[in-house]
């Protein structure tokens, strides 16, 4: 997904556009905490339900968050089928070979089932954050919330050049295609693949340095500040939502405690 459409997401109208970017960051980075220790699966897909909700009431194509969750779920879905084959004492079931016998456990299917949907529940939750919230409004967030300052900078840096790098792998991966790259033996594209990848990541590499450079030429530091981000203060409507955002969340943890 290209900056500016990403931008264009985050830029919309709706409720939860419209609703004060520091509590909702705080708030849907919570979330993704509190989804990675809930320890029921179903209270784990109560969550994931909820995330799912709040993008709905984005008003926007689902397609964004399909893709989104793609690579996120194929890697759960690799995580779920190491976990059932290697985790647990007690057969589920057996899938015999000729001279190969594979176990099924339950336990690791339980946890495998767990770990697959803490991940889908937590990029959900990042992915309707990102898509409802400016990223600058976010970093600015994690700013005040006394987040190291270098590691915001490295955050805002990192989202603004992936986005130049994905595009310029493209455009040399089209120009290859172009000059009849595609119809060469799968030897050779996997090799003219490697090169474009290590142009990419040269090219990136010494564009980091020199913007670097431009930085430290202009005064930058560690301990640089700027001026405040927001200069509005929380309205009472948004700290009464995020408040009962924060009791749904707790009602959460305290289910998982209990139960």
């Amino acid at each position: 997904m290209e900056l500016a459409v990403l931008d264009k997401i985050a830029a919309a109208d709706s409720p939860l556009h419209r609703w004060d970017g520091r509590v909702k960051t705080v708030l849907f980075l919570s979330a993704i905490i509190v989804s990675t220790l809930l320890t029921h699966w179903y209270l784990v897909a109560g969550l994931w339900l909820a995330a799912l909700a709040s993008f709905h009431a984005l008003q926007q194509p689902w397609r964004h968050l399909v893709i989104r969750l793609s690579i996120p779920f194929g890697i759960a879905w690799l995580v779920f089928l190491s976990l059932i084959f290697t985790n647990g004492s007690h057969a589920l079931f057996v899938i015999s070979f000729e001279s190969f016998r594979l176990t099924g456990y339950q336990e690791g299917l339980e946890l495998g089932f767990l770990i697959l949907l803490r991940i889908m529940a937590a990029v959900t939750l990042g992915s309707v954050l990102s898509f409802s919230t400016p990223m600058i409004e976010i970093l600015e967030t994690l700013r005040l919330c006394k987040v190291p300052g270098l590691m915001v900078d490295l955050a805002a840096m990192m989202y603004r050049y992936v986005f130049i790098l994905t595009e310029t792998s493209h455009n040399m991966r089209r120009a290859q295609l172009s000059r009849m790259g595609g119809n060469s033996s799968w030897l050779r594209q996997a090799r003219d693949i490697g090169k474009v990848a290590g142009y990419v990541l040269t090219n990136s590499l010494d564009r980091s340095i020199r913007i670097y450079k431009a930085m430290l030429s202009r005064g930058y530091n560690e301990d640089s500040t700027g001026a405040d981000f927001f200069t509005v203060p929380i309205s009472t409507i948004d700290w009464q939502i995020g408040l009962v955002g924060a009791s749904f969340l707790a009602v959460f943890v305290v289910l998982n405690v209990i139960i």
